[in-house]
């Protein structure tokens, strides 16, 4: 049951969120827990299930099985739509019109009143001059230009929870760091995030959170900062048996390896995470007088870490 506190800090709780298109699940008991200030990545191949859950959320589509729950509140809550917005798939924009125009029209359609002064200065926080950009049809755009301006239309709905579908596909380089500051940005103004990506590396540089998704089973939701240390060089210690590396646990847990490696006990293998120095770990192991099989240093990639979690 969920306590006031949680309540007041959550942002996004779903419960077995699960969709089937003709018996077939699309996604299947997804267990997301995102709080307030979070920048959470979504990270999964094409077809895993990303959108899918997104639209879920957005209202675009209605769960086979399971709930989700918006600021404390079941999904059904009116109170969800004054308080989340996004962009699912495409940027939804009229290439015939100008971003003003198109910035207006979002108005009209979500009953919003605007001055033109108040949606210049959205343009302008997401880095598009409206004075350079006066006239200009935004068929005329770059594809950096364009997400820009879709985000500007989510932000002028004044948002506390923004979910956005892929938007770093087919930006360029300079576009990718474009959205990311932007994304920052607004994030530091209280603006929680969802971000959808198969994209790894870019959503790694901004998230403080990550759930991992495949074949539309949600395999693991994890911190940043405890996915690079269990993604970063690891130390591996094979044991005789499985009974002798949890009693190497417990005895080199102890330790303070000066790279602040944490230790983890699987079967007859110890892990040490981190940047822990091998020889240390080497000179604790004969210090505690303890016998191994073998001892090996693994390097592994933040992307080699989700490959390993999408064949679990």
């Amino acid at each position: 049951m969920e306590n006031v506190l949680d309540r007041n800090r959550s942002v996004l709780r779903t419960v077995g969120l699960s969709k089937k298109y003709k018996n077939v699940y699309a996604v299947k008991g997804v267990d997301m827990h995102i709080e307030k200030g979070d920048i959470y990545g979504f990270v999964g191949e094409n077809g895993a299930g990303k959108t899918t859950v997104i639209r879920l959320i957005t209202g675009l589509a209605e769960p086979s099985e399971g709930t989700f729950y918006l600021f404390g509140e079941e999904k059904d809550a009116a109170q969800k739509k004054r308080r989340i917005a996004g962009i699912v798939e495409n940027v939804s924009l009229n290439k015939s019109m100008t971003a003003l125009e198109n910035l207006k029209y979002q108005c009209y359609i979500c009953g919003i009143s605007r001055t033109d002064g108040e949606l210049e200065d959205t343009l302008r926080e997401v880095g598009l001059d409206p004075v350079e950009l006066a006239g200009r049809k935004v068929r005329n755009f770059s594809l950096g230009m364009r997400q820009r301006l879709g985000i500007a239309s989510v932000m002028i709905q004044e948002p506390e929870f923004i979910l956005l579908d892929e938007p770093m596909n087919g930006l360029d380089p300079q576009g990718f760091v474009d959205v990311r500051e932007i994304i920052l940005k607004l994030n530091r103004k209280g603006i929680t995030f969802l971000i959808s990506s198969h994209i790894l590396s870019e959503l790694d540089k901004i998230c403080n959170k990550i759930g991992f998704i495949s074949g539309g089973v949600l395999t693991e939701e994890i911190l940043v900062e405890d996915l690079h240390k269990k993604s970063g060089a690891r130390i591996v210690v094979k044991f005789p048996a499985p009974e002798a590396a949890e009693n190497a646990l417990a005895k080199l847990s102890a330790y303070g390896f000066a790279g602040g490696g944490s230790c983890e006990a699987e079967g007859d293998m110890l892990t040490v995470y981190g940047s822990a120095d091998i020889n240390e770990v080497i000179a604790a192991i004969v210090r505690e007088r303890l016998t191994i099989t073998s001892i090996t240093v693994k390097e592994r990639s933040v992307e080699d870490y989700y490959i390993e979690k999408a064949r679990d």
